[in-house]
C-alpha cells in the first residue's frame, strides 16, 4: 500500500481538527470581531449568544471530534473522513448560492470559500484513499 494513502487520511483528519479547534476557540472568545471580519453584524446581544454556540461550541465540538478520528484511526477514520466529505459539501453549497447567485460577498468570504471548494476535494481524495485500503 501506498504510504501517502495510508498516512493521508488521518494527517487530513487531524489538521481539520486543530483548524476547527482553532476557529471554535475564537468565535468562543470574540464572536463580535470574527463576525465583523466577514461583514455580520447582528442587532441584538442574543444573536451573538446563539451564533457563539453554533460557530463556537460545534466547531469545538468537531475538531475535537476530527482529533479523535485521526487518533483512532483504524476505528474511526472513516467516520471522520465522511462527516468532512458532507459537511464541505453542505458548506460549499450553501455558500455557491450566496456567492454566485446572491452576489453576497466580499473578499474574506471569497478566500473561505476557495479553502472550502480546496478541502471538499482533499476530503474526496482522502475517502478514495480509505476505499483503496478495504
Amino acid at each position: 500500500m501506498n504510504v501517502l494513502a495510508r498516512v493521508f487520511p488521518p494527517a487530513l483528519l487531524a489538521l481539520n481538527g486543530l483548524i476547527y479547534l482553532g476557529i471554535g476557540w475564537l468565535f468562543s472568545v470574540d464572536v463580535v470581531a470574527w463576525f465583523e471580519v466577514v461583514g455580520v453584524d447582528l442587532r441584538s446581544d442574543m444573536g451573538y449568544t446563539e451564533l457563539r454556540a453554533v460557530y463556537g461550541g460545534f466547531m469545538l465540538a468537531l475538531g475535537a471530534f476530527l482529533l479523535v478520528c485521526a487518533l483512532r484511526h483504524k476505528s474511526y477514520a472513516s467516520a471522520g473522513v465522511l462527516l468532512l466529505v458532507f459537511t464541505y459539501a453542505g458548506l460549499v453549497a450553501a455558500r455557491s448560492w450566496g456567492v454566485l447567485v446572491e452576489q453576497a460577498y466580499n473578499a474574506t468570504v471569497l478566500q473561505i470559500y476557495i479553502s472550502e471548494w480546496l478541502a471538499l476535494v482533499l476530503s474526496i481524495a482522502a475517502w478514495f484513499c480509505l476505499k483503496r485500503q478495504n
